[in-house]
């Protein structure tokens, strides 16, 4: 957890009220199906899946997962809190992008098709 955010978090589980739930850290889901698409993207069924659950075409490329590096600073700044997937320990296929979709280009003219990796990493495996 990022000690600069935690401060944050502690006074808002303090502060929250409710007569029926219960206080909690974090305001989002543990892995739901939305999560599980979002990461797996590039392999089916998951691929099918994220395209109809966005009305018939892929996201939009910033908000897709093309980087570990990337998806580690947005949670780390706090702005997102998906959790890891089993297939992260399991599965490196699904980093890469065996069926060479077009998920197209973010903003910052990064090509999205096999996920970045960290660079302490050399390969998926």
């Amino acid at each position: 957890q990022n000690p600069d955010l935690e401060e944050g978090i502690a006074l808002k589980y303090e502060e929250f009220e409710d007569p029926v739930m219960g206080k909690f850290h974090y305001g989002t889901h543990y892995s739901n199906a939305a999560t599980v698409m979002h990461y797996l993207v590039r392999l089916e069924p998951f691929t099918s899946l994220h395209i109809n659950l966005q009305s018939g075409e892929f996201d939009h490329p910033d908000r897709q997962f093309f980087s570990i590096p990337n998806a580690w600073r947005n949670i780390y700044v706090g702005s997102d809190v998906k959790e890891l997937i089993p297939e992260f320990f399991c599965l490196p296929d699904f980093l890469r992008n065996i069926n060479g979709y077009d998920l197209g280009v973010t903003q910052s003219k990064i090509v999205v098709g096999d996920v970045i990796l960290p660079k302490w990493a050399s390969s998926p495996e």
